[in-house]
């Protein structure tokens, strides 16, 4: 029985000179998981960023590709020159309402006058 008390005792001992270490040990292992948590937090952050930055320029890649293969095919060129042509034709036709109507004001002026 002897072994029994001093086992007791010894818990007891390890329970009261050690009650002022447990609480600093477990911050310290707060803080140590936390930077662990944080590091890793920021890596994946990185990784995340770099993977985006990438999809971002690959993207941009095939834009331009397309953009410019669109510019140069023979269907655009030809599209954007019957543009200029329905715009000119457009311009001519407002520039002939425009003195038809400023010719139809005049005349109708002219035959009010000899009405009235």
């Amino acid at each position: 029985m002897p072994t029994a008390t001093k086992g007791r005792t010894s818990v007891k001992k390890a329970l009261t000179d050690y009650y002022l270490y447990a609480p600093l040990g477990a911050g310290q292992l707060v803080v140590e998981k936390s930077k662990d948590l944080s590091k890793n937090a920021w890596k994946q952050a990185q990784k995340r960023r770099r993977a985006a930055s990438k999809a971002y320029y690959d993207l941009a890649k095939r834009g331009e590709k397309l953009a410019s293969s669109v510019r140069r095919s023979v269907y655009t060129r030809r599209a954007m020159d019957q543009a200029k042509a329905t715009r000119s034709q457009l311009k001519a036709t407002v520039t002939g309402m425009r003195k038809t109507a400023r010719a139809t004001g005049q005349a109708t002026k002219a035959a009010a006058k000899k009405v009235g």
